[in-house]
């Protein structure tokens, strides 16, 4: 099964974008009409987050999440072969000096993006900015999966560890600064883990602290980043200070900036959340006050 799934992933790999999009659009048929994968948790997600909108544009809504997922999908197997060119023209980095900036200066900085767009293509950054580069990620319990994730994201030099892992590093790397940490900080967190609970998308949510603990080590900037699909196979990227260099004690605390930070995202063009993955599952105790600091 693995040798056959390699297999296939190779031949893919030898294809052009024009029949990635194929693929894409018979992906997406097959998750939307024939497997409605996760519909009850996207319908879900989408009306609580969207109160405001009509059947119809809930509908509109669900419809192109499912097309941008398929696009993603078959764009995290493209990862596995594409060139610098192809992220040069597909993968805009807007702002870049200011990356540059804080390179010069020996500032660490922390790249918060959310899930939205396409996250998969991070590994390309790596050839672009003048720090030691260091992600976060799950580690997977399939576990060929997690060694086409470990290939994928880590072909150009990014240096991935779980998130305790990742915190080790930083503690005994100080002197090798700037360090570019990079922290998707929406994901679900465990149900027991400690979180804080804020409002997001029109309810409360269970956050992650780690943004706050990570940001405390590297004394540095997080930036939020800021993606629009421009078209299909197409993003820009822009990197937003959420605050000042050396900055560590702030209200509305970095938490609470980074999800204001993603709202927006999200609110300028919903299509292009994961709004499969069920970010809401768990609910706060009654003591549990969500804040929503401005």
């Amino acid at each position: 099964m693995r040798l056959s799934l390699r297999l296939m992933i190779q031949f893919l790999t030898l294809m052009p974008f024009c029949f990635f999009y194929g693929t894409s659009t018979f992906v997406y048929f097959i998750m939307y009409y024939i497997l409605g994968y996760r519909k009850e948790v996207v319908c879900k997600n989408l009306r609580n987050a969207f109160p405001e909108k009509s059947k119809t544009e809930l509908k509109y809504l669900r419809r192109e999440f499912y097309k941008h997922l398929a696009d993603y999908l078959v764009e995290a197997v493209a990862n596995f072969h594409m060139k610098v060119s192809d992220f040069d023209a597909r993968y805009k980095l807007s702002n870049i000096e200011i990356l540059d900036k804080y390179a010069n200066e020996g500032v660490n900085v922390i790249l918060a993006p959310g899930h939205y767009g396409n996250w998969e293509w991070v590994s390309y950054l790596v050839l672009k900015i003048h720090f030691t580069c260091v992600a976060i990620y799950k580690k997977q319990s399939n576990q060929f999966v997690d060694e086409l994730i470990l290939h994928s994201r880590g072909k150009y030099g990014l240096l991935l560890y779980q998130y305790h892992d990742a915190y080790k590093y930083l503690l005994y790397n100080q002197e090798t600064a700037p360090i570019c940490l990079y922290f998707a900080a929406d994901q679900r967190p465990a149900k027991t883990a400690k979180v804080s609970w804020i409002n997001f998308l029109n309810q409360p949510t269970a956050a992650f602290r780690g943004l706050d603990s990570l940001h405390r080590k590297t004394k540095g900037v997080v930036l939020y980043v800021h993606t629009r699909k421009v078209k299909r196979g197409f993003y820009e990227v822009e990197f937003r200070p959420l605050n000042k260099p050396g900055e560590v004690d702030m209200a509305p605390d970095l938490t609470t900036r980074y999800f204001n930070a993603l709202e927006e995202n999200i609110k300028e063009d919903p299509r292009f959340y994961l709004w499969s993955h069920n970010r809401w599952k768990f609910t706060p105790s009654p003591e549990a006050e969500p804040t929503n600091e401005t």
